[in-house]
């Protein structure tokens, strides 16, 4: 019963939601924020100890953790892209023949034909 009771509920705030959907704020981030401030969830931040502001220098240097990669400049053409491709299925067959010569301990005896 309960559960039916959450259905209802939610469907019919899903369909207020989409009627109301017009006098919105164009995004949704203005809302949560007004709602957030309005229950004192969110809040300025305190201003800095005299610690921190002393030990930061006047201007930040900013260095990524994650820098991104150089792209190579070259495209690849579709001639090498196949060639890139049989020489992948090539090692792939291989690896495959390879794996077969090997004999796993607790592999079943080859089936008789």
């Amino acid at each position: 019963m309960t559960f039916a009771r959450f259905a209802l509920v939610l469907t019919f705030s899903l369909a207020a939601g989409a009627a109301l959907a017009q006098d919105a704020p164009s995004s949704g981030g203005a809302f949560i924020g007004r709602l957030f401030d309005a229950t004192g969830l969110r809040t300025p931040p305190p201003p800095a100890q005299d610690f921190v502001r002393d030990s930061r220098s006047e201007q930040l240097q900013y260095r990524a953790f994650d820098p991104t990669p150089a792209r190579d400049p070259k495209r690849k053409s579709a001639a090498h892209l196949r060639a890139m491709s049989a020489e992948l299925d090539a090692a792939a067959a291989e690896n495959r023949r390879r794996a077969g010569r090997i004999a796993a301990p607790d592999a079943p005896a080859k089936p008789a034909r």
